[in-house]
C-alpha cells in the first residue's frame, strides 16, 4: 500500500514538471497594437494559438516569446482562453524588431499582401515592431520667421518627423545643417508632437536641412530680407563741391550746408524717416515719397582744427526694416579778417540865397577776409545832420540843404554808416560848414 502511494507521488510530480505545449499542428497568431515605438518606449504582444481545428488550445499552454531587438517580460506565458500576453520593451537602439512566439508543435500560418510581383509573404506568428530612427518615414523643416533683417539675425528652425502611418515620433534625434551661420545646437530631440527645435543664427542667405534615421528633409531657405536703400549726400549752401571742407564764415564763424536726402529707386515705401544732423539736432522727413533737400547751419571750430559732424538719416520701411546712411561734414577754421576803416569826404557843390549842395563819399577800407582785401559794402546809411537821412547802396550821394532849416554859415555833423553783406558795420562823422549866397 505504502509503495502504491509512494509511485502516485512521484507520478503527480512528473506531471507538474512537464509544461503543456501546443499540439502538432496548432498555429499561432501574433499580434501588437503599437508597431512603431520611440526609444525606450513598450507595448503589449498578443499570441493566440488554435489547434487545428481552430479551437484555443487548453488553458495553461505554455508559450515562449523571443525577440531579435529589445527584450520581452515575461519570455513565457501560459495561455487563457488560448491567448497569451506579454509585454515588449524597445530599448535604447533604433532598428526593426522581430518578436515571435512558440509553443510545442505550433506553427505560424502564411499570410500573403498584394498580387503577382508585389505579393509578399510573412508568417503569423512574427510581429515587426520598428523602434526609434527605423520608424522615420517622412521629415520635413522649415523656418520661423521664413527671413531675417539686412543686417542679419535669429529664426527658429523646426524638423517635424514623422512614421509611415503619418503618426509624430517622439524621442527621435534630428541633425540641423547649414551652409551659413550658427546654430544653437546642431542635434535636437523631438517631443510628443515629432518636433525638434533649435535656433540659426544667420547674416547671409541659408539653406538648412534636418536628418533623422536614413530620412533628410528637403532643403528650406531662410533668406535676407532687403531692407529700404536710402542715401545722403552734403554740399555747401554756397559754392560748390562737398562738405569735406566747409569754411565757416568770418563774422558769425557758422557753416551752412545742403542735405539731399534720396529713397532708391524700386525700394520699399518708407513708413517714417529723419536725419540727425549730428550736433543733437534732428528733423523729421515723414515718409519721403520723393527726394528732400535740407539746410542745416552747423558751428565751426574754435580753434584752428576742423570741426566734424557726422549726418545720419534713419528710414523705417512699412515692413519694419530700418537702414541708416550717414555723410561726414568738416567745418574748417573762419578766415582771419581785418578791421574796417571808413573816410567821408564832403564837397560843396552850388549855393543860392536858400538852397546849398553838398556831395558826400565814402570810402571803405580793410574787413577782408584772409587778412588781405577789403570787405563788399552791401549798403550805406547816410545822415545829412539836418533831420534828413538815406540809405544808398553806392558810396557817394548828394544833399541839397535848406536855409529854412539851416542859418547861415551853420556848423552840420554828417555821420554815414556802412554795413557788410554779413552783417558788420562802420561809421563816421564829418562836420561841414553850410553857407548860402549873398548875391
Amino acid at each position: 500500500m505504502r509503495v502504491a502511494i509512494a509511485g502516485a507521488v512521484l507520478m503527480m510530480a512528473a506531471c507538474e514538471r512537464v509544461q503543456l505545449l501546443a499540439p502538432t499542428n496548432s498555429t499561432i497568431t501574433v499580434s501588437a497594437p503599437s508597431r512603431v515605438l520611440p526609444l525606450g518606449g513598450t507595448t503589449d504582444v498578443t499570441a493566440f494559438v488554435a489547434e487545428q481545428g481552430g479551437t484555443p488550445v487548453h488553458n495553461g499552454t505554455v508559450v515562449r516569446f523571443t525577440t531579435t531587438l529589445g527584450s520581452v517580460n515575461p519570455v513565457e506565458v501560459e495561455t487563457r482562453n488560448g491567448i497569451a500576453i506579454t509585454t515588449f520593451l524597445a530599448g535604447n537602439t533604433s532598428g526593426v524588431a522581430e518578436v515571435r512566439a512558440t509553443s510545442g508543435g505550433a506553427t505560424g500560418a502564411t499570410s500573403t499582401t498584394g498580387t503577382g510581383t508585389t505579393a509578399t509573404s510573412s508568417t503569423t506568428n512574427v510581429v515587426q515592431i520598428t523602434i526609434g530612427a527605423a520608424a522615420v518615414n517622412t521629415v520635413t523643416v522649415r523656418a520661423n520667421p521664413g527671413s531675417v533683417p539686412p543686417g542679419g539675425g535669429t529664426v527658429e528652425l523646426i524638423a517635424s518627423v514623422v512614421a509611415e502611418n503619418g503618426r509624430a515620433l517622439e524621442n527621435i534625434s534630428v541633425t540641423f545643417n547649414t551652409d551659413q551661420g550658427t546654430l544653437s545646437s546642431a542635434v535636437a530631440t523631438t517631443n510628443s508632437s515629432g518636433e525638434a527645435r533649435t535656433l540659426l543664427t544667420a547674416a547671409q542667405k541659408a539653406s538648412v536641412t534636418a536628418t533623422a534615421g536614413t530620412k533628410t528633409s528637403t532643403a528650406v531657405t531662410v533668406d535676407i530680407r532687403t531692407g529700404p536703400g536710402i542715401t545722403i549726400t552734403c554740399t555747401p549752401a554756397a559754392g560748390t563741391g562737398n562738405c569735406a571742407a566747409v569754411q565757416a564764415s568770418s563774422s558769425g564763424n557758422t557753416a551752412t550746408v545742403l542735405f539731399t536726402v534720396s529713397k532708391a529707386t524700386g525700394s520699399s515705401n518708407l513708413r517714417s524717416a529723419s536725419i540727425d544732423f549730428g550736433d543733437s539736432t534732428s528733423q523729421n522727413l515723414g515718409n519721403l515719397a520723393g527726394n528732400a533737400t535740407v539746410s542745416h547751419t552747423y558751428t565751426g571750430p574754435s580753434s584752428t582744427a576742423p570741426r566734424s559732424y557726422t549726418a545720419t538719416v534713419t528710414a523705417t520701411d512699412i515692413n519694419g526694416e530700418t537702414t541708416t546712411s550717414s555723410t561726414i561734414v568738416s567745418v574748417t577754421p573762419r578766415a582771419t579778417v581785418t578791421p574796417m576803416a571808413i573816410t567821408l569826404t564832403a564837397t560843396e557843390g552850388t549855393k543860392t540865397l536858400t538852397t546849398a549842395r553838398w556831395t558826400f563819399s565814402a570810402d571803405v577800407t580793410g574787413g577782408g577776409e584772409g587778412g588781405t582785401g577789403n570787405a563788399i559794402i552791401e549798403s550805406y546809411t547816410w545822415d545829412f545832420g539836418d533831420g534828413n537821412t538815406a540809405t544808398t547802396n553806392g558810396k557817394s550821394t548828394s544833399h541839397v540843404y535848406q536855409k529854412s532849416d539851416t542859418a547861415t554859415n551853420s556848423r552840420i555833423t554828417v555821420t554815414v554808416t556802412a554795413r557788410t553783406a554779413d552783417g558788420r558795420s562802420v561809421t563816421t562823422r564829418e562836420e561841414i560848414i553850410v553857407t548860402y549866397s549873398t548875391t
